[in-house]
């Protein structure tokens, strides 16, 4: 069972389900839900503009839905960064492991981009982090959306773009 609204949408349904949506750009499409069951309501979102001007959101999951991983933190002073990155769009919504230096500099353990439910939105990037960082996302449009992240934990980014796929994050 899933309800639909135009100012929120919650998903309530099985672990393999093909969900009906209105992108940004006035398409229409699907996307399928192949992890665990994603729950709009227990995200908190809010408003944010990309370095270019583009409207986006930033979401941070409840406390009770946020998988908290650990790091060795001695191998990760915090400190600024700037990391190429490769992480394409996928039609799923599976969870990918980063890169060893992905997880020893920017504090990323994985990530996951994929199609929005959203009707505004037509993305999603999520990723878990093990260290408070302000992390800065760049798609291969040179556009930027920054998440200034608290807590460790699971965070989320709803945008629109021509080139969605991240080759750049940085970290301050």
């Amino acid at each position: 069972m899933w309800s639909f609204s135009l100012l929120s949408t919650s998903l309530l349904i099985g672990s393999s389900v093909a969900v009906p949506f209105l992108s940004g750009s006035g398409r229409y499409g699907t996307a399928t839900k192949t992890q665990a069951t994603l729950d709009e309501n227990n995200i908190k979102w809010q408003p944010a503009m990309s370095t270019k001007g583009v409207p986006f959101e930033i979401g941070v999951k409840s406390h009770r839905d946020t998988v908290h991983h650990s790091c060795n933190t001695s191998a990760n002073p915090k400190g600024d960064f700037g990391l190429v990155v490769n992480w394409p769009f996928d039609k799923n919504d599976d969870w990918k492991s980063t890169r060893n230096d992905v997880q020893d500099t920017a504090a990323i353990t994985r990530y996951s981009l994929y199609s929005s439910a959203s009707p505004i939105y037509d993305y999603v990037l999520e990723v878990t982090n093990t260290v408070d960082y302000n992390y800065r996302f760049y798609d291969q449009t040179g556009d930027s959306y920054q998440i200034n992240t608290y807590e460790e934990g699971d965070h989320l980014v709803r945008y629109n773009s021509e080139k969605p796929n991240v080759v750049f994050i940085t970290g301050s």
